[in-house]
């Protein structure tokens, strides 16, 4: 993929400065620009990444001035646009949306785990000495108390969110719980994740 990045600069403010009058003409018309350079991908401002730069010329002769003071004062007094950190602003409305996704995810499958239905599918992780691994059960009995579920064939080393394409649930592989031992899976962090409502993309209905 082609990626076009690099560093522009935008002006930040344009003024005129009437109290400095003109080594050449004579004439208080002192044009001000300052500049802030800026890194960007796509062309979309990410931040800001260098020091403004004041630029002065004469309005009436056009001659191009530096003056110390007037520079230090522009540069103080012009403050940075908001646009110009709009990567990092995006960065950060991205990582709070996941946060806030994340939060009623969680919330959503607590109240799975609390009253579970038949054709949940949990996503478990087991973790045992340096390793971790995931499996996948599904409920297909609750009888008062008792939740039976089956277990799928394939074991998973990260963490996923539907079958491999040769993966299905094993009917013969029968396992029991009751609601209590789903809730303390839950609290021990053992339960990532509970489907319900699913489609035929995440294979969740494949069983042998």
């Amino acid at each position: 993929m082609f990626i076009i990045y690099g560093r522009k600069s935008a002006r930040i403010k344009s003024d005129t400065y009437h109290q400095y009058a003109c080594g050449n003409c004579k004439d208080f018309d002192l044009d001000v620009h300052v500049y802030r350079p800026y890194f960007h991908v796509f062309f979309l401002p990410l931040f800001p990444a260098g020091p403004k730069e004041v630029k002065m010329r004469c309005n009436n002769c056009g001659e191009a001035k530096w003056v110390a003071s007037i520079q230090k004062q522009y540069e103080k007094t012009s403050r940075t646009p908001f646009y110009l950190y709009g990567g990092v602003l995006i960065v950060a409305a991205m990582v709070m949306l996941g946060v806030i996704f994340n939060l009623r995810s969680q919330r959503q499958n607590k109240a799975f785990v609390a009253d579970p239905q038949v054709g949940d599918v949990y996503t478990v992780r087991r973790e045992e000495k340096d390793s971790t691994f995931y499996y996948f059960l599904k409920i297909h009995h609750i009888n008062g108390d008792t939740v039976r579920v089956y277990h799928n064939n394939l074991v998973y080393y990260n963490s996923v969110s539907r079958f491999n394409k040769k993966d299905f649930f094993v009917e013969r592989e029968e396992w029991m719980f009751s609601k209590k031992d789903l809730g303390n899976m839950w609290e021990k962090n053992e339960i990532e994740n509970v489907s319900r409502d699913y489609g035929v993309y995440e294979g969740f209905n494949r069983i042998e």
